[in-house]
């Protein structure tokens, strides 16, 4: 009887145990992999557009559209990526937790989507994608922009001579 129990305890930690594993990997590079498919550059900003540099190398949610509502969803994702570097929420016209582009910076830009409210530029000046200001929509531009946040490398560890 103890054999058997060995046999199964065995069985379990090299086929059962890795195969869970497995799945559980795969189910999250399956999330990832769908995320980045979501959010494939779908346009981009010219360099001479942004001549003073204001959303070139950090990761920026552009708010096209403000209201009360759009405010509140803003201060909502300021808080929760407060202690990131390199992201930054802009708008044109003074929010309390926007950085204040000049009127008329990215004219083309600003009117190819009006229809939109925010939009999620990466650090190459790429439009991520265009988003509204229903649940859903917002519900998504917070996946997008924790898969689109450039990753902090870590220290290396480092030996004592």
């Amino acid at each position: 009887m103890g054999k058997l129990i060995s046999w199964i305890a065995l069985i379990f930690f090299v086929v059962v145990v890795p195969f869970i594993s497995w799945y559980y990997l795969k189910l999250g590079y399956n999330y990832r992999k769908q995320i980045l498919s979501e959010v494939r550059a779908k346009d981009s900003i010219h360099v001479s557009l942004d001549s003073l540099s204001l959303l070139r190398s950090k990761t920026t949610l552009l708010i096209l559209n403000s209201s009360n509502k759009t405010a509140n969803i803003t201060d909502g994702i300021r808080e929760q990526f407060k202690n990131v570097n390199g992201f930054q929420i802009a708008s044109f016209d003074s929010l309390s937790s926007a950085i204040v582009l000049p009127d008329n910076y990215i004219e083309k830009t600003q009117s190819k989507y009006k229809a939109s409210v925010l939009l999620l530029i990466d650090t190459s000046l790429k439009i991520r994608n265009a988003y509204n200001d229903n649940p859903e929509s917002i519900r998504k531009l917070i996946e997008h922009i924790a898969v689109i946040l450039p990753r902090q490398k870590d220290a290396d560890i480092k030996m004592k001579q």
